[in-house]
């Protein structure tokens, strides 16, 4: 799977400037849905209308470092309500069929809509490609980190057999966040036009408003000629 490759060395061009931040500690994960009121909070990643954006791209030949990157202060000097960006790359095994390849990725994808880290309670929204995450009082008197958090999100990736590495980079201060979200928006159509084309929806370029990123992303109109030609 090559078709995120570009925009995922995009992104990593952007916040060439992040930090790699590592994790003293291991967070526990609930399968239990995290409540954090608002009695309880400190402040809100995305909250409050601030920036926000997210995403999740894979590769299967671009190898990474299995590390943590912040761009921004980190939670102990955030004092309210916080723009934020996550993005998340994993590299995955290259599966000869395609279909198990986007199985994988809506697998991955459903991750963060199931796992609850204590003192994080995330409002995630594909759609609009945002992450908001409240995090808790007792989370940040406790000195928990970005570092801790990514490593543990990493490790729940790591327990899928197929994924081989892995980087997390968070973004809390930023001055164009309108560029963040402008290839954002190219992961998201990307990973829509794989829905489109393994739903075997109907193949007409002249109609279809997926056609902009088909033209732009190498592969994309390939895959989908091949799938409707089957």
């Amino acid at each position: 799977m090559r078709l995120y490759n570009n925009l995922i060395n995009e992104i990593k061009s952007i916040l060439s400037g992040a930090n790699i931040v590592s994790g003293k500690n291991a967070l526990n994960v609930s399968k239990k849905i995290s409540v954090i009121f608002s009695s309880e909070t400190a402040f809100e990643l995305g909250g409050s209308q601030k920036p926000c954006v997210s995403g999740l791209a894979v590769s299967s030949d671009i190898k990474f470092s299995n590390s943590v990157h912040l761009f921004g202060d980190d939670l102990n000097k955030i004092m309210s309500d916080s723009p934020f960006g996550k993005f998340v790359f994993i590299q995955i095994e290259d599966f000869e069929n395609e279909q198990d390849t986007f199985n994988k990725i809506k697998e991955l994808e459903a991750l963060r809509y199931h796992l609850n880290i204590e003192g994080f309670m995330t409002r995630a929204s594909a759609l609009n490609m945002r992450e908001q995450i409240r995090v808790s009082k007792k989370a940040i008197k406790s000195g928990v980190a970005f570092g801790d958090y990514g490593t543990t999100l990493l490790n729940e990736y790591f327990k899928f057999s197929y994924v081989k590495s892995a980087e997390i980079y968070f973004v809390t201060n930023f001055n164009d966040f309108e560029k963040l979200n402008s290839v954002a928006k190219k992961i998201n159509q990307t990973t829509s036009a794989l829905n489109h084309i393994f739903d075997n929806v109907m193949f007409d370029c002249s109609t279809c408003n997926l056609k902009e990123i088909c033209d732009e992303v190498d592969g994309l109109k390939e895959l989908h000629l091949k799938n409707v030609n089957k």
